[in-house]
């Protein structure tokens, strides 16, 4: 009888270890998330539609004067339509990534980033959206740069224009909606995943009529590229400690 006792004992010590062990798991994975955001993006690449990084491990050949290179050269414009950060709002917040993903996405082989924030972005915002970008694009940039400059958004659905410059005037994409074979139908890229966002509504066909982008060392021109509108959902916990930590 004592060692049915000890063996009843024993097992529910188990199964309460095991239950609380499940309650903390559960805890942990609904936990309100540090960050959130809902952005949209006017984006363009100086591949041809659609953007085959989207389904390679490598930037694409590009035949030029010498022999074909491999790059991928875009301009990343993003407005956050909502979003927080802990305790900082970040609605309204705009930043423009130009980029070269270059020629090894492994290693990083010849890329490089310059993210641009509009100067109506705050300093708390800024840190925010540091860490955000860089959880969101976690590529591994040779060179690396960060700069502070206006620039318009707009996306007219009646015309079907998309537009994004800089006040400076050295950077700038315009897209065109992409018509299909039913002009009352948007050609949408759906069950497509956005770098590390948990999701996205689709990425919307307007292709690219100019895009352009001179700074930091950096410069590039095309007409007739890769375009496209997204908005993209992403969320998750922050990788830095609280100021004043």
């Amino acid at each position: 009888m004592r060692r049915i006792f000890s063996l009843t004992v024993f097992v529910c010590l188990i199964a309460t270890t095991a239950i609380i062990s499940l309650g903390k798991q559960q805890d942990k994975s609904s936990a309100k998330p540090d960050f959130a955001m809902t952005a949209s993006y006017i984006e363009a690449c100086s591949c041809d539609m659609f953007c085959p990084c989207y389904f390679n491990t490598h930037s694409t050949a590009h035949h030029g004067e010498k022999m074909a290179e491999h790059f991928c050269r875009a301009n990343l414009v993003l407005k956050v339509d909502k979003g927080y950060y802990r305790t900082t709002k970040l609605d309204g917040a705009k930043v423009w990534i130009a980029t070269d993903l270059g020629s090894e996405w492994s290693t990083g082989k010849d890329s490089w980033a310059v993210v641009n924030f509009d100067p109506s972005v705050t300093a708390e915002q800024k840190a925010a959206l540091g860490d955000i970008i860089a959880q969101l694009y976690p590529f591994k940039w040779q060179k690396f740069d960060a700069d502070t400059q206006g620039f318009t958004w707009d996306v007219d659905e009646k015309s079907g224009v998309a537009r994004a410059k800089m006040d400076n005037g050295k950077a700038e994409v315009v897209l065109e909606r992409y018509k299909g074979d039913d002009p009352s139908r948007e050609i949408v890229m759906q069950n497509l995943k956005y770098w590390t966002a948990q999701s996205n509504d689709g990425f919307r066909m307007w292709k690219s009529k100019h895009e352009a982008f001179d700074g930091k060392g950096h410069k590039f021109s095309y007409e007739g590229t890769n375009g496209f509108l997204i908005t993209i959902h992403f969320s998750g916990q922050a990788q830095t400690k609280p100021s004043g930590n």
